[in-house]
């Protein structure tokens, strides 16, 4: 039977730091207050493979190194005595973590997921750092899983990612006898709340105040008229698995000279804006914030959402997708903002007789990757791949859960199949259209590549992969 012991280890950073917080941290901290007493509900826990070299002390030792590295794990939030948010950096305490010990028949990820249960439902104090708690699986010794569970105040899914590989190559490090490889310099959020507060900083705020006033103005009013039923959000996840995407979408890219995710978010569009009968669709995108060199080693939260505003009236479907390519441009610069002022402008925008409502979210968190080579893969299109495909398609309910009227989730964890995840509030869509939304997304992006044209001239598709692409947090 697996057991554990619950260890507290010292950890030691190199100052102890009080600075106001940044936009991303007071968006996160304002989120999560309105969502109490769910305190955890922004937590976030991801785990790693370990290959079982070294030992449980090894990972104790990597832990330990990565709070002294990175500020942001080791730093609380309060309000001062005027009512501001501010972020406090310790440069010394303790962290916990547990040591799982294993017998031969005892299931990692089965214990993996109980620890993670435990903790959704065990908050952090946000005034106490750190705001990250780690545990690890041993077999006969060795490590075989390792995990953590830190707050969103404290990091973004980037941020997230960077962890994982860090932790993983300290411990190896550790394990093999070898010098811990060096830190990435990156910007730490004490640096990013000076910047902000700088002239530059206050510069990039105001232009992307008068972005939101632009996109306010022209927001539909809603995408999804309020058909009745239940008195209050109740709201229901579905989540698709298919192949035939993600042969479809790299074909589209090419053809379109557009990213992967402005495919995926110009036939997301489409789809809503048919429904409403409207000629543009206003959505908020996720994104990470990390065009800055200084901050694309940082680990920290930088997550910020920012509303785009697509325009459904091309002659072509490719012109439709090389708007919304050109419109995320725009959004993505305007994504330093101040969290509390959107706020009010959002409050008071009015669209005719009613609020405007923004509360559709698209988030591809797939990790940035080339598009395959059509010459190696073969053409899915010519070969009937596609339609084939659609045959594994699956279809099924999901515990992703959002506080919106429709977010829509896309990750590609599977090679070669992209997944969907759609929440969205009964009142807009019933459980029923969920699925339906979900498939006619996969109809339409087979239809679309499917579709009689000509390829681009490989030259002009040159640099399509490293265009603009929807963010993850």
């Amino acid at each position: 039977m697996a057991e554990f012991v619950r260890h507290r280890i010292p950890f030691a950073g190199r100052r102890a730091v009080t600075a106001p917080a940044t936009c991303a941290q007071r968006h996160i901290w304002n989120l999560m207050q309105e969502q109490l007493p769910d305190a955890a509900f922004y937590d976030v826990c991801y785990w790693v493979a370990l290959p079982g070299r070294g030992t449980a002390q090894d990972l104790l030792d990597a832990f330990a190194e990565l709070l002294g590295r990175h500020e942001s794990l080791r730093t609380g939030f309060h309000r001062d005595e005027d009512g501001f948010l501010v972020q406090q950096v310790v440069d010394a305490d303790e962290f916990e973590a547990e040591v799982w010990a294993l017998a031969a028949h005892d299931d990692p990820d089965g214990v993996r997921q109980a620890w993670e249960r435990r903790m959704r439902h065990t908050p952090f104090d946000p005034a106490r750092a750190p705001l990250i708690r780690f545990m690890v699986t041993v077999v006969d010794g060795a490590p075989v899983l390792a995990a953590f569970c830190v707050s969103h105040l404290a990091v973004d899914l980037t941020s997230v990612r960077m962890l994982a590989d860090e932790m993983t190559r300290l411990h190896d490090a550790r394990a093999a006898g070898r010098p811990l490889p060096p830190a990435v310099p990156a910007r730490q959020p004490v640096e990013q709340a000076r910047l902000e507060y700088s002239p530059r900083g206050r510069a990039l705020q105001a232009r992307a105040r008068a972005y939101w006033c632009r996109q306010l103005d022209s927001a539909p009013t809603t995408l999804f008229p309020d058909r009745g039923g239940p008195a209050g959000p109740v709201r229901y996840s579905a989540g698709m698995s298919s192949r035939a995407v993600a042969l479809a979408v790299p074909v589209l890219a090419r053809r379109w000279r557009v990213s992967t995710s402005v495919v995926l978010l110009t036939v997301v569009a489409q789809l809503l804006g048919r429904r409403a009968g409207v000629s543009s669709c206003t959505l908020r995108l996720l994104t990470a914030n990390r065009s800055d060199p200084d901050v694309r080693g940082t680990v920290a939260n930088l997550h910020s959402e920012v509303p785009v505003t697509i325009g459904l009236e091309g002659d072509r479907d490719e012109d439709v997708a090389r708007g919304a390519l050109a419109a995320c441009t725009t959004a993505y610069a305007n994504g330093l903002y101040d969290p509390d002022d959107v706020a009010r402008l959002i409050a008071s925008a009015r669209g005719p007789g009613a609020p405007v409502d923004l509360s559709y979210c698209f988030n591809d968190v797939r990790e940035e990757q080339a598009l395959p080579d059509a010459a190696e893969d073969g053409d899915p299109v010519s070969d009937g791949g596609l339609r084939a495909a659609m045959a594994d398609t699956v279809v099924a309910p999901d515990e992703f859960e959002e506080g919106e009227t429709f977010f829509i989730v896309i990750d590609d964890e599977v090679p070669g199949w992209i997944r969907m995840v759609l929440n969205a509030d009964h009142r807009a869509l019933p459980p029923s259209e969920v699925h339906s939304f979900l498939y006619d997304i996969e109809r339409l992006l087979v239809e679309y590549a499917e579709s009689a044209g000509e390829e681009p001239d490989p030259a002009a598709a040159v640099g399509i992969t490293g265009g603009t692409t929807p963010a993850n947090t």
